[in-house]
């Protein structure tokens, strides 16, 4: 019998709670929502629409109560983490088939360095609010860009004009290099023998550039990674 209550309040919350309790409760609850942002992928991760968002601080919200709060139930917890993450992939789906209709499109807020009145007032930003964020983005005047885009997200991207844009390589007509992505070789004194082997190098080469380093054995390395360039950084 004593058994039983301690499971329904365990489940169903009670005014008092052993610790041992309450940090399992955590724990469980925890787990859920790392599934359920697992099941509903990298789109909720990204918070690529609004109601991404609203998912996102909704799911927090109630497990953070739930955690703290003996008194909540964990089961109607998990039953609504479950329920919301179902919700949105529904919604997510039909975004997909249907995103005009589901979500916000992209707003243009400025064109050719003029701004569109009609579409800031219909994304509901004000001339403060996109300063604020040009500034952010290292641009003082309007007249130095082309298009600013307000995303479904409330994120703006902006196009700078061509004449205030760096000068690039092949602009230049310099040879263009082939941008690679720095791969670990050795992670805490382990050697990653199938990125070295995908580079065309082996253990050996490996040794050798180590050492000119100044380190004897991989296991004295934290970190090795090489970077696209070909140029190898060491850390102890």
């Amino acid at each position: 019998m004593v058994m039983a209550l301690m499971w329904h309040d365990f489940l169903f919350g009670a005014k008092e709670m052993p610790f041992w309790a309450i940090a399992s409760r955590a724990f469980i609850l925890y787990a859920f929502l790392i599934f359920a942002t697992r099941f509903m992928r990298q789109r909720q991760i990204a918070i690529l629409a609004g109601h991404n968002y609203l998912v996102a601080a909704g799911i927090v919200s109630l497990a953070a109560v739930r955690m703290v709060n003996p008194e909540s139930s964990l089961l109607s917890g998990i039953v609504i983490i479950l329920l919301y993450a179902a919700v949105n992939i529904f919604i997510s789906y039909l975004d997909v088939k249907m995103p005009r209709q589901v979500d916000r499109h992209s707003i243009i807020l400025v064109e050719s360095g003029k701004l569109i009145r009609k579409n800031m007032k219909d994304a509901r930003i004000t001339i403060d609010n996109l300063l604020g964020q040009l500034r952010l983005k290292s641009i003082f005047s309007l007249s130095d860009v082309s298009l600013v885009l307000v995303e479904p997200t409330g994120k703006i991207n902006v196009v700078k004009k061509q004449s205030v844009l760096p000068v690039t390589r092949k602009q230049m007509k310099l040879p263009l290099k082939n941008v690679n992505l720095p791969t670990v070789l050795i992670y805490d004194g382990k050697v990653q023998e199938d990125n070295l082997k995908k580079l065309g190098h082996d253990t050996k080469w490996l040794d050798n550039k180590i050492q000119e380093k100044g380190f004897a054995q991989a296991q004295d390395i934290f970190l090795a990674m090489l970077d696209g360039d070909g140029t190898l950084h060491v850390s102890a």
